[in-house]
């Protein structure tokens, strides 16, 4: 997930939660008609779903494996690419070219795989 997706996930889900608020007020107010009732309540059910949803995929931080130009891999856990990205290089310094060690290769950055992490870790062995 990018930050921009990230972002539009949450005003979806701000707009889903205003949705859903208003949807309760008139269920509680002014259906008295048993077919509009089961329809709404579809509806809310619905709504609910999609925002349990993006609860939680808001709420999923990702490990994001990355190589360094002169060799080696580490990761770093964030939710979205842009955000681990900022955090390695909080950790290991800008990428330079000039710099070899740790020198982060910024378009290496992928969400973590049971198989490209064994593949990885298998190096160690």
């Amino acid at each position: 997930m990018t930050r921009e997706q990230r972002n539009q996930a949450k005003g979806r889900l701000e707009d889903l939660t205003l949705r859903l608020s208003a949807l309760d007020g008139i269920l509680a107010t002014q259906l008295s008609s048993p077919f509009y009732r089961t329809e709404c309540d579809k509806i809310r059910e619905e709504t609910q779903a999609e925002l349990d949803l993006l609860e939680k995929t808001l709420a999923t931080k990702w490990e994001f494996l990355f190589n360094f130009k002169s060799g080696g891999w580490n990761s770093e856990v964030a939710f979205t690419r842009e955000e681990a990205i900022e955090k390695a290089i909080a950790h290991y310094g800008q990428p330079s070219e000039d710099h070899k060690v740790l020198n982060i290769d910024v378009n290496s950055f992928r969400v973590s795989t049971t198989h490209d992490k064994a593949g990885l870790l298998s190096l160690f062995y």
